[in-house]
């Protein structure tokens, strides 16, 4: 029996490619040993060693499995992290609009209050104006009043 030979029988066992050349290490494959010679130099692979070799094997299978779990979380983390950084950019654009809207229209308001108090005192000087024109008369009642109104216009 040759080597690749020995390697499909252990296969057909249910050993990995890799143990069952372990395990040939020792065997002298140019005397062209049968098959008990093959089973009889794997046996000290077979017993306690291949058992520690396996769970070994499982439990970096394990690992590789939570190393995945942890990686597939963080995947998913990063996801949503990417959404939540997305609505806060829209939630952040929109603020923007909003900011820049509340400006013109302060803008604006304070262009119409400008106007306004020019309104308000273009009437003071009238009101001044023509006060100023009653306050010749002579009746002295008339004035009274006058004074007294041109005193609550002028605040």
């Amino acid at each position: 029996m040759n080597k690749s030979e020995a390697i499909k029988l252990l296969r057909s066992e249910d050993w990995t490619k890799e143990d069952a050349m372990r395990a040939l290490e020792t065997v002298n494959f140019k005397s062209n040993p049968d098959e008990i010679t093959i089973r009889r130099a794997i046996s000290h692979f077979a017993g306690s060693e291949l058992i520690n070799r396996q769970r070994l094997q499982a439990a970096q299978k394990g690992l590789v499995t939570k190393k995945n779990k942890e990686i597939g979380q963080k995947d998913n983390e990063n996801q949503s992290l990417y959404y939540q950084n997305k609505i806060l950019e829209l939630k952040i654009k929109q603020l923007i609009e909003d900011n820049n809207d509340l400006i013109e229209t302060n803008e604006q308001i304070i262009k119409e209050n400008k106007a306004l108090k020019n309104l308000v005192d273009e009437i003071r000087i009238k009101l001044a104006i023509n006060t100023k024109k009653l306050l010749q008369y002579e009746d002295s009642e008339i004035r009274k009043a006058l004074v007294h109104m041109f005193n609550l216009t002028l605040g």
